[in-house]
């Protein structure tokens, strides 16, 4: 099954039927933060306009923050002419945010024309993306899930762990408890875990985090 990918339902319809005429498997639903989510990458979609009212209403910032710190990945779609910034009241404080989004902020920023080449574009991220990645998709803060999906959200935080593999691992394990303890033998018995998954696994959560030590250990004594 293709990696879909997620398009916001205030998002144009135009770009959700540009998306399907390129054999993109776009589907249109509630997404907060971003406007798209293609496996592990959440994208915001600005036009200029978009993005200098943003600006001046100070809320752009947070919208890419938030947006940053839901997905693994996280990038900017500036939509239009950039020619078009010169004709602002205020173009350096538009720059001066592209700038800060890119360096500061280490969001990624592609520039499209318009809608056909923004659908262009999102088809070639769609088209990229492995399909393990999908589990990344999505991903809501646990204060809003029942107890089952929790258990399942926990575990999908494991390396290329999605909701199928999630819910075998909880359905062997009996617990998200059991399934964090399991050693690599016994998560290679679990249906469609292999060597490679379980090996990944057992490296992530029993490698010891070494945190501010390692920062201190990196630091040049003769700085």
């Amino acid at each position: 099954m293709a990696v879909e990918l997620f398009v916001d339902a205030n998002e144009p319809v135009e770009i959700v039927e540009k998306l399907r005429t390129l054999g993109v498997a776009a589907v249109r639903k509630k997404i907060a933060p971003g406007d798209y989510v293609c496996g592990e990458i959440g994208i915001e979609r600005k036009t200029i306009s978009d993005f200098f009212g943003s600006l001046v209403k100070k809320r752009l910032f947070e919208q890419l923050r938030r947006l940053r710190e839901s997905y693994p990945v996280a990038l900017l779609v500036f939509e239009g002419d950039p020619a078009e910034i010169s004709e602002f009241k205020s173009p350096q404080a538009v720059l001066g945010a592209l700038v800060a989004i890119e360096v500061d902020e280490r969001v990624p920023v592609l520039n499209t024309a318009d809608l056909d080449q923004t659908a262009a574009l999102l088809a070639v991220i769609w088209k990229r993306q492995d399909r393990v990645r999908a589990a990344y998709g999505l991903r809501h803060k646990p204060k809003t899930l029942d107890l089952e999906e929790r258990q399942r959200f926990l575990v999908e935080g494991l390396p290329n762990v999605g909701d199928t593999l999630a819910r075998n691992l909880l359905e062997h394990f009996g617990s998200a408890r059991a399934v964090f303890t399991a050693d690599e033998e016994e998560l290679r018995q679990v249906p469609k875990i292999g060597e490679g998954k379980a090996a990944e696994i057992a490296r992530v959560l029993g490698t010891r985090y070494e945190g501010r030590q390692r920062r201190l250990d990196d630091e040049d004594p003769d700085a």
